[in-house]
């Protein structure tokens, strides 16, 4: 019984010691979590009292409210244009500079991989000077080469307007996709490959029936994580749209088309006259919502195969 105690006294030790971090993680985290859940089921504007309505911000969310479907449309259109492009572009620029053509392979990792440590702001400056419709350097360029006769207003198009919030995240996210294909092609065992090639494999094959399989694991996560970044996009449309870049300050850019649920999310509580932290709150969570379905329908389908043996 002695013994009993005092291994029970020892083992006391390590959860005091992490006691400070679950303080700090319920007080900063977890209650802010709470409380904005209880903030969607009421209409509270900072000033007034917080009334209890219910599910009425959601139901307005979900029936009522076009510029909410109109922001969720945006980004799954985004997604769905930059996420194939990142996966096969960076599959096949890895898969050249971890083959014998590349000598300095560290030197183009870390070109393309410097994109990616690039700041929002930083790179909200670079494609709104490229873009800009008097001294943007597109509109030189193009002039110049005589394709156009007088200058575009690419950021005041809606059409353009997304093809350039597709470029920005295709550029930024580029390496990051590169330095992790990288990583699993330099894992991949060569003698999987010499056995190939013995076996009259050609260089298609081997990509196709041995690398994007043995990549499976990577391309899960980039995914996946990929496809929760883009519903939660708010810094590259927001600094374009910011006033000097677009010569106006334009919420959600010309006619919405760049509008996402964390802008709106943002401009429904902190903007404007009346600061409706319930509606935010309630897009905050539907937000999350649509996170975890898409998530978990990249999942199952990527895992498709192996469900099926």
């Amino acid at each position: 019984m002695a013994k009993l105690a005092g291994l029970n006294r020892k083992n006391k030790w390590p959860y005091l010691f992490i006691t400070p971090y679950f303080l700090f993680y319920a007080v900063f985290s977890l209650f802010p979590i709470v409380f904005t859940l209880y903030l969607s089921f009421t209409d509270w504007d900072l000033f007034g009292n917080r009334n209890f309505i219910g599910l009425d911000n959601y139901k307005q969310l979900f029936f009522n409210d076009k510029f909410f479907w109109k922001s969720m449309f945006n980004v799954i259109l985004f997604i769905a244009c930059y996420l194939p492009a990142l996966v096969l572009i960076g599959m096949l620029l890895a898969s050249l500079i971890e083959s014998k053509l590349i000598k300095r392979k560290t030197f183009f990792r870390l070109s393309f991989f410097s994109a990616y440590m690039t700041t929002p702001v930083a790179i909200g400056i670079i494609f709104a000077l490229l873009f800009d419709w008097q001294g943007g350097f597109v509109n030189n360029l193009f002039i110049e080469l005589g394709w156009i006769s007088e200058k575009i207003n690419w950021l005041g198009d809606s059409t353009s307007a997304r093809w350039i919030v597709i470029m920005m995240v295709f550029w930024k996210n580029l390496g990051y996709f590169l330095m992790f294909y990288s990583a699993g092609m330099a894992s991949i065992d060569n003698s999987v490959y010499e056995a190939a090639q013995i076996d009259g494999a050609s260089p298609k094959d081997v990509f196709l029936r041995i690398t994007i399989p043995l990549l499976k694991p990577i391309n899960l996560f980039l995914i996946v994580t990929t496809i929760i970044g883009g519903l939660q996009m708010v810094e590259e449309p927001m600094l374009l749209y910011s006033g000097w870049a677009s010569g106006t300050s334009m919420v959600g850019g010309p006619d919405g088309s760049v509008f996402t649920p964390i802008w709106y999310m943002f401009d429904a509580s902190f903007n404007g006259s009346s600061f409706k932290y319930g509606k935010g709150a309630a897009i905050a969570y539907s937000t999350f919502l649509f996170i975890a379905l898409f998530s978990l329908v990249g999942m199952k389908w990527l895992n498709r195969d192996g469900d099926s043996k």
